[in-house]
């Protein structure tokens, strides 16, 4: 007969009493609304259900979470965003992995079950800082290979669990293939996204010889947000638009950066540059030609009634 299923989560977490004083909380309240600590707090609670110290960020994790405080999906993701921005959850881990979690979450996690003879942790999740946190203050646990802490702490590096990657596994259930950048983070081809943009743009606008880490970083950041597909049709937005090819009193012209920049990224997918600026010098100059006109006519007109 098989044993119960060994419980990885925890039934309750600490809160602490300046939760809702913290500078990150306030930064995310004072962006995102008041409704965002109730969804941060959500996400707490499923983070210590579930797995203890990560969830992982899927398509289905907004609606969950939105579905259970009652907002908006979109009210979710924006809370998301500003999150990894203030450093509530730890940035690179998320672009890496695809999930959300953080040193005091790790932390936590970890006191409250050190005295389980047998907890699954991904080391490559773990952040350094909740790792030395814990081999400095509870000494029965720690991650080296001898059989005494195998025990008490079960480190699962040969697989992940299906839900997380569905990595494909010999019959001897070793990996095939370490693909883990293909399941837990948008995979990008740096150098197609470089030339399919110059051939794009050419002779329309200035030319990239190659992706800095500021540019990778910022195109990440931009897919975090909206996705893959909206580079596309960002670029397309672009391509129609008048104003960002130079057709502006100044001749200025837009480029990679000042594209993938977030406040430019999202004004040119709400279509703030679809079609022709109307803020030129020449229609200025037509407006206020208009308007002496209009004040010529009323000022006759005044002229008129007094005779």
């Amino acid at each position: 007969m098989a044993g119960r299923p060994t419980k990885q989560g925890i039934d309750y977490f600490p809160m602490d009493v300046g939760f809702f004083t913290d500078v990150k909380i306030r930064k995310i309240s004072r962006a995102c609304g008041s409704q965002s600590t109730s969804i941060l707090i959500c996400l707490l609670c499923n983070i210590y259900k579930d797995e203890g110290y990560y969830i992982l960020w899927d398509e289905d994790l907004p609606f969950v979470i939105a579905d259970t405080v009652g907002v908006s999906e979109g009210a979710v993701k924006e809370v998301l965003i500003k999150s990894l921005q203030v450093g509530f959850f730890d940035q690179k881990l998320y672009e890496k992995y695809k999930i959300l979690t953080s040193s005091g979450i790790q932390k936590r996690f970890l006191l409250a079950t050190y005295q389980r003879k047998e907890t699954t942790i991904i080391p490559e999740y773990l952040i350094n800082c909740a790792n030395n946190s814990i081999n400095c203050t509870i000494n029965s646990i720690n991650h080296s290979d001898n059989e005494q802490s195998k025990s008490k702490v079960k480190v699962n590096r040969k697989k992940r669990k299906e839900k997380e990657n569905n990595k494909e596994t010999s019959p001897n259930g070793e990996e095939k293939k370490d693909e883990l950048s293909l399941s837990h983070s948008q995979k990008i081809d740096w150098v197609g996204l470089m030339n399919w943009y110059n051939s794009l743009f050419r002779d329309k606008l200035p030319a990239i010889k190659s992706m800095t880490e500021t540019r990778k970083k910022a195109v990440k950041a931009r897919i975090a947000q909206y996705g893959k597909e909206s580079i596309r049709t960002v670029f397309n937005l672009v391509l129609q638009s008048s104003f960002l090819l130079g057709g502006n009193d100044h001749n200025w012209k837009c480029d990679f950066d000042w594209i993938f920049k977030q406040a430019n990224y999202t004004k040119i997918l709400e279509g703030n540059y679809n079609g022709k600026r109307a803020d030129t010098a020449t229609t200025r100059r037509e407006s206020v030609s208009r308007l002496k006109q209009l004040a010529g006519a009323i000022l006759q007109g005044a002229e008129s009634k007094k005779d």
